[in-house]
């Protein structure tokens, strides 16, 4: 599932695509991708129109168009934009067609989660304003991020997860950060901000993650780590039952919130916090 690394990468692929640009052609099909608007309603707000800026906030992008429309664009569970060729007829999920003078992006997506929401007039989209300090445009304040987690009894884990809390960290970011962190994903939120220096901990690896993240998929057409064939690149995510990277120990899983939690037991005790701060004192890796 696409979370912030995988959009943010999305948005600068974009950037590069379509900034600037007129959209000559515009070719929606019908699909559930267009929540509560008509394919040719929303064809003929775009066409014509010139992508003005691209931003990203959480797992949202937003598309600024001439003449004051926008349009954000989730990608759901397996939605990605992909550059083809313009003489390339239409591709498989393919569920967009953006057309420029030079260019064409199409925006596919097999599972159909994923949602392209238009305005005509760049009325404000309710989701993205309800989002989170998101970590790479906002950085993390460690003193909020600790303020925040004070007010949830939830699991640290679930907590992290809560796009209000910091928007585009999903299931894969958290147990990636919890294992940098060493902090077990059970522990409850409110605890782990009684200690400041595993909240300081915790921020720096959510954003080591990320950037670990970047670094790796960065390119023209994502592979999501789901997908058959797929390498996986993560630490822990996706991989029960093999050895810990940092200790060897075998790799555990546990269902939190009904998503899968794959964390190590040894590294990540949940003994470990103490108000002297157990936890962010050990050597990160």
């Amino acid at each position: 599932m696409p979370e912030l690394p995988e959009v943010e990468i999305a948005t600068r692929n974009l950037r590069s695509w379509l900034a600037g640009e007129r959209l000559t052609r515009v070719e929606l099909p019908s699909s559930r991708v267009l929540r509560g608007v008509a394919p040719e309603a929303l064809s003929k707000l775009l066409a014509g129109k010139r992508v003005e800026t691209l931003e990203r906030r959480g797992k949202w992008i937003r598309l600024a168009l001439s003449g004051g429309a926008v349009l954000h664009s989730h990608l759901g569970m397996t939605g990605k934009w992909v550059l083809r060729d313009r003489s390339d007829g239409p591709q498989k999920y393919e569920r967009a067609r953006f057309d420029t003078r030079r260019r064409s992006v199409r925006y596919l997506d097999p599972r159909l989660f994923g949602r392209l929401l238009a305005s005509p007039h760049g009325e404000p989209l309710a989701a993205w304003d309800a989002l989170g300090p998101d970590p790479l445009v906002d950085g993390i304040d460690a003193r909020v991020l600790g303020a925040t987690l004070a007010r949830t009894r939830r699991s640290i884990k679930e907590a992290l997860m809560d796009q209000s809390v910091l928007a585009g960290v999903g299931n894969i970011q958290a147990a990636e950060a919890l294992w940098r962190a060493r902090i077990h994903p059970q522990l409850a939120a409110d605890r782990l901000a009684r200690d400041p220096a595993a909240v300081r901990s915790l921020a720096r690896a959510i954003l080591a993650s990320i950037e670990f993240t970047l670094r790796d998929e960065a390119g023209p057409e994502i592979t999501y780590v789901e997908e058959p064939g797929a390498r996986n690149p993560f630490k822990v995510y996706g991989r029960a039952g093999e050895p810990c990277p940092r200790c060897s120990a075998s790799l555990k899983r546990i269902v939190q919130g009904g998503r899968s939690t794959v964390f190590c037991a040894r590294c990540q005790r949940r003994s470990a916090l103490t108000s002297g701060g157990g936890c962010a004192t050990r050597r990160r890796t």
